[in-house]
């Protein structure tokens, strides 16, 4: 009897331990945010994670206060629409990227060469940089899609990660491995600039990235956005655009008055923005612009609707950015 009452031990002590050993084969998996999972459980807590709600939201997929699964996974990548839901409202604008997959990589590397250079990015200079682990200015295959299993967090954003504002990222900030941090640390002072993180240069003028034959016209097979934003610049319905189609004058409705007026101060502020990044920095950072975010600069009730002055103002202030950080 007393023997039968030490097999049980011994098997329910051996059951007991196998929860734990299976954690610890699982903590030993690599994941992606692994300086934040202090308990080496897999899971990283909102007490766990460092940085702001909205950066957590962004990897929190399922919404369940937890990340967890694909969450942190190494190369998983949430896709919710199809490129047909994704919006162009701008020539002047850096688009993001987030369809990180192999239909995805398929639609950049127009000349099917299994790796993506510059000349054939047409979206945010952020996420280029991030995925270029080797920083010698291609992406490939293996990097687009994480295969070399490195945590560089392309998903979030610089605003997103500069919790301070201070316009710099430290590494109590930083939210991706230690190696994706230092490749982009350019001087090695501890902090990421936005200038180390975008680069210097103004991007290219979109129409002549979207432009890959280089004949002047946007096909459909160039486009990367929505058929409906596409649609809606076509015209003349000949599934071909226009530089004009391209940058929507051709088919932009008359303005009203709240529109003009926020054309007005956004064209001038844009061009004083542009030149002082210019003159200060060196570096390009239309997106960066907090006049951007509420666009209401020096809007007046009796100018009319504040919506249509955001517009207006967003629209002109991106064109006279450029202008601004192009003029000598």
């Amino acid at each position: 009897m007393a023997r039968g009452s030490t097999v049980i031990v011994i098997v329910a002590s051996l059951a007991s331990a196998v929860p734990s050993v299976a954690a610890a084969q699982s903590s030993r998996v690599p994941i992606r945010f692994a300086e934040m999972d202090t308990n080496r459980d897999g899971v990283i807590t909102r007490d766990e994670w460092r940085g702001s709600d909205r950066s957590f939201d962004v990897h929190d997929w399922n919404r369940d206060g937890r990340l967890t699964g694909d969450e942190v996974r190494l190369g998983a990548q949430r896709r919710e629409a199809s490129d047909d839901d994704w919006a162009f409202d701008s020539p002047e604008r850096e688009y993001a990227f987030d369809d990180w997959t192999p239909r995805g990589f398929r639609a950049v590397d127009h000349n099917r060469d299994n790796r993506i250079t510059r000349d054939e990015w047409h979206f945010d200079r952020e996420s280029f940089r991030r995925a270029d682990h080797n920083r010698d200015g291609v992406i490939t295959r293996a990097e687009f899609l994480s295969e070399d299993q490195e945590d560089d967090d392309r998903g979030d954003t610089f605003a997103n990660l500069d919790a301070n504002r201070d316009r710099r990222i430290s590494r109590d900030e930083w939210h991706a491995g230690r190696r994706a941090f230092d490749a982009l640390d350019d001087n090695h002072d501890g902090f990421i600039s936005r200038a180390e993180m975008l680069g210097t240069d103004a991007p290219p003028e979109l129409f002549a990235s979207v432009d890959v034959n280089h004949d002047r016209i946007i096909t459909r097979d160039e486009w990367h956005w929505s058929r409906a934003s596409f649609d809606a610049r076509d015209i003349d319905r000949n599934g071909r655009l226009s530089r004009e189609e391209f940058d929507g004058v051709a088919s932009r409705p008359p303005a009203s008055a709240a529109y003009r007026a926020g054309q007005d101060r956004g064209l001038i502020e844009g061009r004083e923005a542009g030149r002082g990044d210019k003159q200060q920095t060196g570096a390009w950072d239309l997106e960066g612009q907090r006049e951007l975010e509420t666009a209401d600069s020096g809007y007046e009730p009796r100018m009319g609707s504040r919506e249509e002055y955001q517009a207006g103002y967003r629209e002109a202030f991106r064109r006279g950015y450029r202008e601004g950080f192009n003029q000598r």
